[in-house]
């Protein structure tokens, strides 16, 4: 008689355990939002800036209306929409600010594929990220994420942009046919979607329309460090309360 599997307590789940893909259905089953798992360890996910949230849905509203605009009939994510970025078989769920997938590929995927995290893995043609890089280790951390993850060898991943608004910076990454990933800063200007996006510009001063609000910076400072110190907090109040500390 095979043993008894150990039920998972929803209440107190381990950060330290790697869980089974079926204990991870199991737990999104049970729970009110979805968790985010990467090789079957937990990932907390961060919440962002009314802002930063404003321009995500500002930059997925203009691919949304090119999208139906001129007949992709594709699909546009934003950041609860999660793709299985499996590496050198390593499964690694990420859910970029903002995907696009073409009809061709949506219009393949199976029941198990659109509805679990289980299938085949799939992966967008075009992502973006919507980031403070004031600091250069966060942009080393959000470029290590295009360049291991959403460009890994096997995704489909062809173009994707990095956008921070705060201070006025764009980086866009492409992937040429021999798959080598490629770089460039760009001017704060509109930005062409070129051969992967046909036809799509994002138009920034929409963009800049939501931050361009005026603020007093000692005041944004002030704020940017008691944010960062009730980070800090909140992850030392969720260790304790997992038993961790």
């Amino acid at each position: 008689m095979p043993p008894k599997k150990k039920e998972i307590d929803l209440k107190n789940l381990d950060l330290t355990h790697i869980y089974t893909p079926e204990e991870i259905e199991h737990i999104n089953n049970h729970l009110k939002t979805r968790i985010n798992f990467e090789n079957g360890r937990l990932l907390p996910i961060p919440q962002s800036p009314i802002a930063n949230e404003a321009v995500v849905h500002e930059i997925s509203r203009q691919l949304g209306n090119w999208n139906v605009e001129t007949g992709q009939n594709g699909i546009v994510t934003t950041s609860q929409g999660g793709y299985n970025f499996s590496v050198k078989g390593q499964s690694k769920i990420r859910a970029p600010h903002i995907a696009f997938i073409p009809e061709n590929i949506y219009n393949s995927l199976s029941k198990t594929q659109l509805l679990t995290f289980f299938g085949q893995p799939f992966t967008p043609i075009f992502v973006t990220e919507v980031v403070n890089v004031s600091k250069e280790a966060i942009l080393n951390e959000v470029d290590i994420r295009f360049k291991n993850d959403y460009f890994a060898t096997g995704t489909s991943v062809k173009l994707g942009w990095l956008i921070d608004p705060r201070n006025h910076m764009i980086w866009t990454y492409e992937k040429d046919d021999d798959e080598n990933v490629t770089r460039q800063k760009r001017k704060w200007e509109d930005l062409d979607g070129g051969n992967i996006l046909p036809g799509f510009t994002l138009d920034i001063e929409f963009v800049e329309k939501i931050i361009s609000q005026k603020y007093d910076e000692d005041e944004l400072l002030i704020e940017e460090v008691k944010e960062n110190e009730d980070k800090e907090s909140e992850h030392q109040t969720s260790e304790k309360d997992l038993g961790l500390i």
